[in-house]
């Protein structure tokens, strides 16, 4: 958080309102949620398969491994921070939303716009504006983005993957930025496309997990050269974990156009005594059992 928006909270402190207190908790539940049930168990998959990817050979193999990462990465990023968030209501702060469904974004723009937000305002703010932003032409605009986003990746570990990671973001936001078209397009044209454009970046997306967590470079070399170019592989994801990844999908296409979040947090007490039994049935009956499973971002 931003020292203006943290101390205004605590010089201003009041003590925390019932929806704060509905909220904080539903989003407290919903984080463990994530953490146990969608990020643990996926992270299984993407372990077994980054520990020794030659063992999982083929397309289908690598494209399952890096998803199934895909999938771990973004529900313990935002299972942490959901947490944090709800705590902090609990306790009378308002932190700022970090993660809005960036899977479902159009574009890599608009996935920088959804994914880990404070940290993309801070990139903006310290980086990309105080390097010129768009101020002094294209070529410059080019630069500063590269070099923003190769510094964001070497920010999370003197690593040539977490480089190439940054870069490869760099990349295409520079691309995208060139090839942008000056007028949108017509709206209904705009809703067909969508889904197109969120499966394009969504692999995209997954593309660039690969150097972000392979142990080396040999590693995602290799795992890019199955993803390509070797046909065939067994497919790593089981069916259960598939089904979870399904509703989850279709709760955040609901909560997209619907805002069922808020609509729960501040409905009947019916509704929302039920969601809370279901997020605690989730996480005691789909809740992964075995050895602890750190956050990913505490490494960082």
């Amino acid at each position: 958080m931003r020292a203006h928006e943290f101390f205004g909270d605590l010089y201003n402190w009041r003590r925390p309102s019932s929806d704060d207190v509905l909220r904080g908790f539903l989003l407290l539940l919903l984080g463990l949620t994530k953490k146990v049930v969608m990020a643990d168990r996926f992270a299984q998959i993407a372990n077994g398969y980054f520990r020794d990817v030659s063992k999982e050979p083929g397309m289908i193999a690598a494209w399952s491994g890096v998803i199934a990462f895909g999938i771990q990465v973004y529900f313990d990023f935002s299972g942490y921070t959901d947490m944090a968030i709800g705590m902090a209501k609990l306790l009378g702060f308002n932190f700022p939303i970090n993660f809005r469904r960036p899977y479902l974004a159009s574009s890599i723009t608009d996935f920088w716009h959804r994914w880990h937000i404070s940290l993309s305002r801070w990139l903006r703010d310290y980086l990309y504006i105080p390097l010129g932003g768009n101020r002094r032409g294209r070529l410059r605009t080019y630069r500063n983005l590269m070099v923003t986003m190769l510094l964001g990746g070497l920010w999370h570990g003197a690593n040539w993957n977490f480089v190439i990671w940054g870069g490869y973001h760099g990349a295409l936001l520079s691309f995208e930025r060139a090839f942008r078209r000056k007028r949108s397009p017509e709206p209904a044209l705009w809703r067909i496309l969508y889904p197109l454009r969120a499966v394009a970046t969504f692999g995209l997306v997954m593309v660039g997990w690969i150097f972000f967590r392979a142990a080396s470079f040999g590693d995602s070399v290799n795992i890019l050269h199955q993803m390509f170019l070797v046909p065939n592989g067994r497919q790593l994801i089981p069916h259960v974990e598939l089904v979870l990844a399904l509703i989850t999908l279709i709760l955040a296409l609901v909560e997209e156009k619907k805002s069922w979040f808020e609509r729960i947090a501040l409905g009947p007490a019916w509704a929302y005594g039920a969601v809370c039994a279901l997020l605690l049935f989730s996480v005691e009956v789909l809740g992964f059992t075995g050895a602890a499973v750190p956050f990913v971002y505490f490494q960082f």
